[in-house]
């Protein structure tokens, strides 16, 4: 075999770094799921930050919490400021005790966590079978 089956690690490689990122975010989207309180808040306007190479604009809410103060965030997200205008009534999942780590209660960032997943596993699954079918193929007539 040649060098250039080495190559081959990069699409496995890669494959296992973005199931196991995307694996961690699907775990965590649903450990807050189980574990965070539904509230109700109310956008109230929008924060701009600069995200890599564009900028974006987050939703600042406000809610009550459990111990009766109003709470008001910038909850960062991937839904846009324009599906999300000034007055808007939004569901919150908020952990007891953290006001800091509420978020928007979406079903986006869990979907494309599995998706990511998938698009792993396809990817190093995929390469380690091309490898195999290849050293397959280059093994002596008589060896099975």
């Amino acid at each position: 075999m040649s060098a250039y089956w080495f190559l081959a690690l990069i699409p496995f490689i890669a494959g296992l770094a973005v199931t196991g990122q995307q694996g961690m975010t699907a775990v965590t989207e649903h450990v807050l799921r189980r574990t965070a309180r539904c509230k109700e808040g109310v956008v109230t306007g929008h924060l701009a930050s600069r995200e890599a190479t564009y900028a974006a604009l987050h939703p600042v809410v406000r809610w009550t919490g459990d111990d009766g103060k109003e709470y008001e965030r910038a909850v960062p997200d991937t839904v846009s400021a324009h599906a999300l205008p000034e007055g808007s009534r939004v569901r919150l999942l908020c952990t007891p005790g953290a006001p800091d780590s509420v978020a928007l209660d979406t079903p986006d960032r869990y979907r494309s966590a599995v998706l990511g997943v998938w698009a792993g596993v396809l990817l190093w699954a995929g390469s380690l079978t091309a490898v195999l079918i290849r050293i397959a193929t280059l093994l002596p007539d008589g060896y099975f």
